[in-house]
């Protein structure tokens, strides 16, 4: 007789989020970018023996992607579910204590700015919603946000063909208690800064600062 599946097994999964390590090698892959396995061992500060094991679990449960390259295997997160997860997670949970200066620079970098999975969040993402709200690039009705006549003309003129077209969501920022933008929109966004040069990615953590060639209006909402 063919075994039949049953409900989805949750205490596996809060078991599986619930492990410090497996839940800091997450949050590391929140950012969208594979890494290797010494890059998240001096990422989480864990053994090397210790983050394969646990990549070894995260992976068995396919929530991880691994991709080879030569001598080199790299890991990521297989999709943005995953990290929408940790995100509502950091949104209810409770703030760690900043116990040394290079904690708490970390914090306020990845709050001013940072990458959610593969949309803008913090401050920056905050701030960047806001602009294209009052800008009436986008329109948003209660939790609903759609791209306006004008938004199609900005959005064309950053790089981003079709944008009423794409799904563009709001999502609870965990830092600012406030929304920024997600969905294909939020991502095209995020691409489209990253490709121009606009914002460069972190090699620390998943925080982004702008570049000198960033547009003045996006470097005043950097700065507010």
């Amino acid at each position: 007789m063919k075994q039949m599946n049953g409900l989805p097994n949750l205490t596996e999964t809060i078991q599986a989020i619930g492990d410090p390590t497996r839940l800091e090698l997450l949050t590391v892959m929140i950012d969208n970018r594979y890494y290797t396995v010494t890059e998240l061992s001096k990422r989480t500060h864990v053994s090397l023996s210790t983050t394969s094991y646990h990549l070894k679990k995260l992976s068995n449960m396919e929530w991880i992607d691994t991709y080879r390259q030569g001598k080199n295997v790299y890991y990521g997160l297989i999709n943005n579910y995953i990290a929408d997860i940790i995100e509502l997670l950091m949104t209810i949970s409770a703030p760690k204590k900043v116990n040394s200066y290079n904690q708490k620079i970390e914090y306020l970098e990845i709050k001013r700015a940072r990458t959610c999975y593969s949309h803008l969040a913090g401050e920056l993402g905050v701030g960047l919603l806001d602009y294209m709200i009052e800008n009436r690039y986008l329109e948003r009705k209660n939790h609903d946000v759609s791209v306006t006549e004008n938004g199609k003309f900005f959005f064309r003129g950053i790089g981003i063909e079709n944008a009423e077209l794409l799904n563009s969501k709001l999502c609870m920022d965990w830092s600012e208690r406030r929304f920024h933008l997600a969905g294909e929109l939020g991502l095209k966004i995020c691409a489209a800064f990253l490709r121009q040069g606009w914002i460069v990615n972190s090699t620390k953590n998943r925080s982004v600062i702008l570049s000198m060639v960033s547009p003045e209006w996006l470097k005043a909402l950097y700065k507010s």
